[in-house]
């Protein structure tokens, strides 16, 4: 049948049965003539040439569902998933744990550093190691973090070979700790990660003279992180967690408190408690207030580059290619997909995490942060038919 254009008395349009719209759509898409352009380009091909009711909405879904277009194409959007700041009110409620390294190898054997930091008060802890196999890292963590400030009530780590090991997981569950994992390649959500980014430069310059003696310095650059005041909280570590700053170099050139040998009697310990209570409780208002402040700021900075996004249990997606990524932008091959799948949401972790399950080969990834996800289109001539 021949359709006579509206808007042209000259141009006869072809209209095309249902049974051949698939067909048609796939001429005007998928050939190499037509090169997989978007909506507007296919969509002006088959204007000038035929009829179809709905034909508008059916290019938009089908060139929205190619899976190679899917695959390939980068998207304009910005990537979902808002930020969701770790909320913590108290000292050692939430620990980051992490691995850096491997560094050049000292003379003591050591050539990486066990990373543990409070969220609340900022305390790090650096110890220099040997081996990083997963009964080494708990027992340190048991005997000289857990067993020196109390069992945590979260625990937050990478997804290391070492913290998903049955001991560290069997240690966490023994000691009713919650191990929360980091999504895969999105390693800005521990915060030991950021310790990391401090300790390097500073490590390199103390090895810049002795390459092999880096591990002697660790305490020494610890003493430095804890006594220095934090941006977040306004006070040093050391203060939040002893309501005292710690005597320093710099203080020896000051001069030199009394000292006595006389027991401090009952009314002057009083006394001293009393004042501790005084400077510590305001110091931990104020740390609150802070550290809501900078999370809010943070979070409003974060999100102008986000947009709103969530999957449900059972959504169809592809995964951004997990090798491909690097500082946000596409790092890998000119001709590599920039997407997996199509995954399975099978377990949503958190509101910006998930488990996924691929739908052909059955393997699993968790947690995948929402940012890597897009949403999996198909197109059927049923879908089109109804």
């Amino acid at each position: 049948r021949i359709f006579h254009n509206k808007h042209s008395s000259e141009r006869l349009l072809l209209v095309i049965p249902s049974s051949e719209v698939t067909n048609i759509l796939q001429l005007a898409h998928d050939h190499a003539t037509a090169a997989h352009l978007g909506r507007r380009k296919t969509l002006s091909r088959l204007n000038s040439r035929f009829y179809w009711p709905h034909m508008r909405r059916n290019v938009a879904d089908y060139v929205r569902a190619c899976i190679l277009c899917q695959q390939y194409k980068p998207t304009n959007q910005k990537p979902g998933g808002l930020m969701k700041p770790i909320i913590v009110s108290e000292p050692w409620h939430t620990v980051g744990i992490d691995i850096t390294g491997p560094f050049t190898k000292t003379r003591r054997g050591n050539h990486f550093i066990l990373v543990v930091v409070d969220y609340f008060t900022k305390w790090v802890e650096l110890f220099p190691l040997q081996s990083t196999k997963a009964a080494t890292i708990a027992q340190i963590f048991l005997d000289e973090v857990l067993c020196r400030f109390g069992f945590p009530v979260r625990v937050i780590s990478d997804n290391g070979v070492q913290f998903l090991s049955n001991v560290f997981t069997q240690l966490c569950d023994l000691l009713g700790i919650h191990h929360q994992r980091t999504p895969l390649y999105h390693p800005q959500s521990n915060l030991s990660e950021r310790i990391n980014r401090t300790l390097k430069p500073i490590l390199a310059s103390f090895a810049h003279n002795d390459s092999k003696g880096w591990d002697l310095k660790l305490s020494q650059i610890a003493f430095a992180l804890r006594t220095a005041p934090s941006e977040s909280t306004d006070n040093s570590p050391a203060f939040l967690m002893f309501g005292r700053h710690p005597r320093q170099p710099l203080d020896l050139l000051l001069p030199s408190p009394p000292v006595s040998d006389d027991l401090p009697s009952s009314n002057e310990l009083s006394a001293y408690r009393k004042r501790l209570l005084v400077d510590v409780m305001p110091a931990y208002r104020t740390a609150r207030e802070l550290l809501d402040i900078s999370h809010q700021t943070q979070s409003r900075h974060y999100n102008v580059h986000r947009r709103s996004l969530e999957f449900n249990i059972g959504d169809l997606v592809w995964v951004t290619s997990l090798s491909g990524i690097a500082m946000g932008k596409w790092r890998g091959g000119k001709l590599q997909p920039r997407r997996e799948g199509p995954y399975k949401i099978i377990k949503k972790l958190s509101s910006v995490t998930y488990e996924l399950e691929h739908l052909i080969s059955h393997k699993r990834l968790s947690p995948i942060h929402i940012e890597r996800l897009t949403q999996y289109y198909s197109f059927t001539a049923i879908n089109y038919l109804h």
